[in-house]
């Protein structure tokens, strides 16, 4: 006896009238196969369903459609000289198989996959990456790219990893908001690989990538002249920093580009205003909640306190916003604040947080703009595009030289 035996499946399909469901129609189709010498139950289906569950390649397009291969491919592919009743007729073969196109395969035959990674340094709950991701992947589609998108948590070795799938997947080019590191030769590597690469948000002095980053050193000086303007002249400074070893205002040496730009610009808006070491109160530490209220605690505490806190993220000034709360104290009379970026919540709360503004929207849009630019043509000369910042004046700040302010 052969070690196969088949035996019709049961009918367990109940009629409906004359009418069958098409899932109890395969079920009636089904063979059940029992593999003696394994002791066990294989299901197969029968020839014609066999034939309709596997994936249908090219060939099997021509062949319908009656074309050769090449002709179908063509069709397809829009290009040739196809007469359009033959690239209907292929069409219709396509959509009746339910073809799908291999366009890995494609991609590995004109060396172009459509796609680009993205490789961000934080997750989606950080506002300013939540929507330059989205104007990355709004401006991509625009062109016909799909983006792929990497976390690294700020982790340098995970950063690597991530260029290295990215580049196993073959995209045309990169976009990378670097972490902070001592090495970046998997990023070196890639482009001398062919792969474009466009940095934002954060620039690597002495290494050749085009980046698009914003004037932070300016919006930081700007802010600090405003709060000057308005009479304030003990300053509080919560600055983010990935390692606070080793970190001060006078050596901000391992903070990332934009953060090192912020500090030497509210540096320079104190020193321009001649407010005395005594008065600026600094701070850094991890952007992390517990270490960031517990920093803004400290700040509060101090003998002479800061009248206004300059935060350098949002997730500081929120921060700010909790120790403020637990303490009774009206952010704009109490104490007075100003972060960094503009979000649907520092416009909505009261009072309005002022802001040091980014064109976020901006740096998406430019950055898939350049890198496109560099994959049609590689051999363009880098550069670092510097976008100008805005400051939003809100009610955040008080105005200390008003009735009621004059004792601060």
């Amino acid at each position: 006896m052969s070690p196969l035996t088949t035996s019709p499946v049961r009918d367990r399909s109940r009629k409906l009238g004359n009418i069958y469901s098409p899932v109890q129609e395969t079920f009636m189709q089904v063979r059940r196969v029992t593999v003696r010498s394994r002791k066990c139950e294989v299901i197969l289906p029968d020839e014609d369903v066999t034939q309709a569950a596997h994936s249908p390649t090219i060939v099997d397009v021509a062949t319908r459609a009656g074309v050769s291969r090449a002709t179908a491919s063509r069709a397809l592919g829009h290009y040739g000289r196809i007469a359009p009743a033959t690239i209907k007729r292929v069409e219709q073969a396509a959509e009746a198989l339910g073809y799908r196109p291999n366009e890995l395969a494609r991609a590995m035959r004109i060396g172009i996959t459509k796609t680009i990674g993205l490789v961000i340094i934080t997750d989606f709950t950080n506002a300013f990456f939540d929507r330059v991701t989205k104007a990355i992947v709004d401006e991509a589609k625009l062109h016909g790219y799909q983006v792929l998108i990497t976390n690294t948590d700020e982790d340098s070795e995970i950063e690597r990893q991530a260029v290295e799938t990215l580049l196993e997947k073959q995209v045309d080019g990169l976009i990378v908001v670097p972490s902070l590191s001592k090495n970046y030769d998997h990023l070196g590597a890639a482009k001398l690989g062919g792969r474009p690469i466009m940095l934002i948000d954060r620039r690597l002095d002495n290494l050749p990538f085009t980046a698009i980053i914003t004037d932070d050193f300016a919006g930081a000086q700007n802010a600090v002249r405003h709060a000057i303007s308005l009479g304030h002249k003990r300053l509080g400074f919560l600055i983010s920093a990935a390692s606070v070893e080793n970190v001060t205002a006078q050596r901000p040496a391992e903070l990332v580009s934009t953060v090192f730009d912020r500090t030497e610009g509210f540096l320079r808006g104190a020193f321009d205003a001649g407010i005395k070491r005594s008065d600026q109160h600094w701070i850094f530490c991890e952007d992390e909640p517990k270490s960031s209220e517990a920093a803004v605690a400290s700040l509060l505490d101090r003998p002479n306190p800061p009248t206004i806190i300059f935060t350098s993220n949002n997730d500081m000034a929120l921060a700010v916003l909790k120790v403020a709360g637990n303490r009774r104290l009206t952010i704009g009379r109490d104490i007075s604040l100003v972060t960094v970026d503009d979000s649907q919540w520092a416009a909505a709360i009261v009072p309005g947080i002022t802001v040091i503004a980014r064109p976020v929207e901006e740096i998406g849009r430019l950055a898939v703009q350049r890198l496109l630019s560099e994959i049609a043509d590689p051999g363009q000369p880098t550069e670092i595009v510097v976008l100008p910042t805005t400051l939003i004046a809100r009610d955040s700040v008080a105005n200390l030289y008003l009735e009621g302010f004059r004792s601060s």
